[in-house]
């Protein structure tokens, strides 16, 4: 039986500045650069390909500046991309839309916005990114409700407790604002925001950076349970290959916003083959 991936993301390159035909043959690992010589611009990443398939966790690794996290930002819509094409498979939007074989980059701003609060769902690593700190935690995820169109208060209410408890966090600290939670809880509000709208996708920007590795533990084992619970597609972004190995079976390394070796987790991490991911994975030895 043939796998139908979920995802289908090709030649991926986001550039910031004006950009020249240079751009692409004087940056990249090999030059150990991401700024082109030649116009000054940040080439962020460039001709990424990879697919996401049915229940898959991907990985995406790689040191700051690697172009990790312009990766998720472009998926979820956050920036416009320089070029490149997003396909998605056995997907209707609200419904009714067919979006099958369509480039999703391509869209107008208001059909990425459907895309976006049909079936994706993203957790930054800053909360503050992904809530609004001095609205109440069951608020932030109505706001989300709302927009997949949903009206009832009463729904929306029971919703966001449904969430809250799959989260663990007390139902009875709903009314509270996340700026009184700890950074733990607070992610684990974003990730309750980020179900509620079911999403087929969920993207996962360094979501435990900075947090104690007790909380680390919790918030790890939080997604682990949610995905085999859910069946969600998810796109694991990090630095740290301790999170990678633990959460994704199949892992993308980046350096200088290009892919430099994609394959199995414990293949990469175990016997990695390009010389950067055998770097990186002694240094975290």
């Amino acid at each position: 039986m043939v796998i139908v991936p979920i995802l289908h993301v090709k030649n991926l390159t986001k550039i910031f500045g004006d950009g020249c035909p240079l751009c692409p043959h004087s940056t990249g690992p090999e030059y150990e650069t991401n700024v082109c010589k030649h116009c000054g611009s940040v080439v962020a990443c460039s001709d990424v390909s990879f697919e996401l398939y049915p229940g898959e966790i991907l990985g995406i690794v790689g040191e700051s500046g690697s172009g990790k996290s312009t990766v998720v930002n472009l998926l979820h819509f956050d920036w416009e991309v320089t070029s490149g094409e997003m396909f998605v498979q056995n997907t209707k939007m609200n419904g009714s839309i067919n979006i099958n074989e369509k480039n999703l980059f391509a869209l107008s701003s208001y059909q990425k916005r459907q895309i976006r609060n049909s079936f994706m769902g993203i957790v930054y690593q800053n909360p503050y990114l992904g809530l609004r700190m001095d609205v109440s935690s069951g608020g932030n995820i109505a706001e989300r409700l709302i927009m997949a169109n949903w009206r009832s208060i009463a729904m929306m209410r029971d919703r966001a407790s449904e969430l809250l408890e799959k989260t663990e966090i007390p139902v009875k600290r709903m009314d509270e604002p996340p700026r009184n939670f700890s950074g733990g809880m607070q992610q684990r509000v974003q990730i309750a925001k980020a179900l509620s709208n079911n999403p087929l996708i969920l993207l996962l920007d360094e979501v435990t950076t900075g947090l104690d590795v007790s909380v680390q533990a919790r918030v790890l084992d939080l997604i682990r349970n949610l995905q085999r619970e859910i069946n969600l597609s998810i796109i694991v972004v990090s630095h740290d290959l301790g999170v990678i190995r633990l959460l994704t079976k199949r892992t993308i390394v980046m350096k200088y916003g290009r892919i430099v070796e994609i394959g199995l987790t414990d293949q990469i991490l175990e016997d990695p083959q390009h010389p950067y991911t055998q770097i990186l994975v002694s240094s975290q030895l």
